[in-house]
């Protein structure tokens, strides 16, 4: 890999970063909207949106594993157990 498709993979990595962190900061702010909402329909609304941010969430992480990967750099476990 050439010097400037490695510079263009670790920004890819940096903007990875920073997707995963939004989508979990979104799936916290949901859960808290589904605590606190009075009716069952709103409830639904934000378990709902829970259930995609973490897709999302699964999704980025998968890339950015692959990216690491293909890097040589040292890819860990993350809290999920997905590599």
């Amino acid at each position: 890999m050439n010097d400037q498709a490695e510079y263009t993979e670790e920004r890819l990595l940096r903007i990875l970063e920073e997707s995963i962190l939004d989508e979990q900061a979104s799936c916290q702010r949901y859960n808290y909207g589904m605590k606190i909402a009075k009716d069952e329909e709103t409830r639904e609304l934000f378990r709902q949106l829970v259930i995609d941010e973490m897709e999302h969430e699964k999704v980025l992480k998968k890339r950015y594993y692959e990216i690491k990967k293909r890097l040589g750099l040292k890819v860990m476990k993350g809290n999920d157990g997905e590599v």
